[in-house]
């Protein structure tokens, strides 16, 4: 294992009733006022706003609040907000909602103590101040409620990417799995393989050496396609609601990147960024496209971590590493395919004509990747394979 610092200040109250402890959490911090964002009209016929906006009004925290974050979020409902904040200044925010509410809270948050515009952030500034952030979670998915990540489109631009800062972990999260009973099932799957996404990012970068760190995340793996199709048949099933969302904070709050040369292969989010981007593609149905395409292209050149993937997660034991390797990507496809997950571009109605714009925006940033890292060619050719 190589040398590494893993530090994590959200605080995770997790359970029932715990958004009445998030507001406890801002009172104690001395919050007098909050922008309140989300998304859609999912949190009113779900009770969750009304339960959020109770339990702030009981503390006499004022929240003005900002719908309308999208999925695939996007910066000018960022500088919306932003804007709203500095006419009307806030103590801190409150995003409830997934991940998409997550991130653009994250770039208000820093947004909001800047004089520049908030995309600065995505093109590499330096975030030096940014509000406090009192999070309520109601769809697991990217881990946004417990790291200091946030991705967000610019569709003027033809890009989609992240910003990262230590300033930017919520300080308090509250996951309360009862809200996430009445996703649509759609939901239930995109969020389960962007899960699947972050661990395998990581258990497939050829790091040789954290097999300790690869263990847990070949568990949370297993567990997903365990959680997954169970919460298709029973989407009330509490406990199997708290594992899967318990799985989607883990996934991706860096402690499966402790020890290893780099914090994981991400070449699929790339892929898939694109998508979203030009497409409007879910994140998570990009993901079960881009996913499988990347690993039949390199698989051949590194078998040794898809091998292990399929012993690991799907107890393929026979044949060599290349054939148990190939056996184990159809696998994850075939799981894909039975939660009624896309696995081809064709079902996302992108036209063989699109795959070279798609590459050129992929590929528009120079190189990336850490198994291999891809060069235009490269990744023209993975979305062939994905066609």
């Amino acid at each position: 294992m190589k040398n590494f610092t893993w530090w994590n200040p959200t605080i995770v109250l997790f359970g029932r009733g715990t958004v009445l402890q998030l507001a406890d959490q801002l009172e104690a911090a001395g919050v007098e006022s909050v922008l309140l964002l989300y998304g859609g009209k999912a949190i009113f016929k779900n009770g969750v706003y009304t339960q959020v906006a109770d339990a702030l009004t009981k503390k006499g925290i004022a929240f003005p609040e900002l719908g309308g974050v999208r999925p695939n979020p996007r910066i000018d409902k960022v500088r919306e907000a932003v804007a709203r904040i500095k006419a009307s200044p806030v103590d801190a925010i409150v995003p409830v909602g997934g991940g998409s509410v997550f991130d653009s809270a994250k770039a208000v948050a820093a947004g909001a103590c800047y004089d520049g515009d908030p995309w600065d952030f995505f093109e590499g500034r330096e975030v030096e101040r940014a509000l406090p952030i009192f999070g309520v979670l109601t769809a697991s998915a990217t881990s946004s409620e417990v790291n200091g990540i946030a991705v967000v489109s610019n569709p003027e631009k033809e890009a989609k990417t992240s910003m990262n800062s230590p300033l930017l972990y919520p300080r308090v999260s509250a996951i309360d799995p009862s809200f996430q009973f009445s996703l649509p099932e759609t939901q239930t799957v995109y969020g389960g393989i962007d899960i699947m996404a972050h661990v395998l990012e990581r258990v497939l970068d050829g790091d040789e050496g954290v097999e300790l760190v690869d263990e847990q995340g070949y568990a949370l793996l297993r567990s997903m396609t365990r959680l997954i199709p169970d919460l298709l048949e029973e989407p009330e099933d509490y406990d199997a609601r708290a594992e899967y969302a318990w799985a989607g904070s883990l996934a991706h709050n860096g402690a499966l990147s402790c020890g290893r040369a780099a914090r994981g292969d991400f070449s699929s989010h790339k892929l898939g960024h694109s998508l979203s981007l030009l497409f409007d593609v879910p994140h998570g149905a990009s993901l079960s496209v881009m996913m499988p395409a990347w690993a039949r292209y390199l698989y051949k050149r590194y078998p040794v971590p898809f091998a292990r993937l399929a012993e690991a997660v799907f107890d393929v034991f026979d044949g060599s590493d290349e054939e148990r390797a190939a056996e184990g990507i159809d696998l994850l496809e075939d799981f894909f395919r039975s939660v009624g997950a896309p696995t081809t571009l064709r079902e996302l109605d992108v036209e063989e004509a699109d795959i070279e714009r798609l590459a050129a925006n992929a590929s528009s940033g120079g190189s990336f990747g850490v198994l291999k890292s891809l060069d235009a060619k490269d990744v023209l050719e993975i979305y062939k394979l994905a066609y």
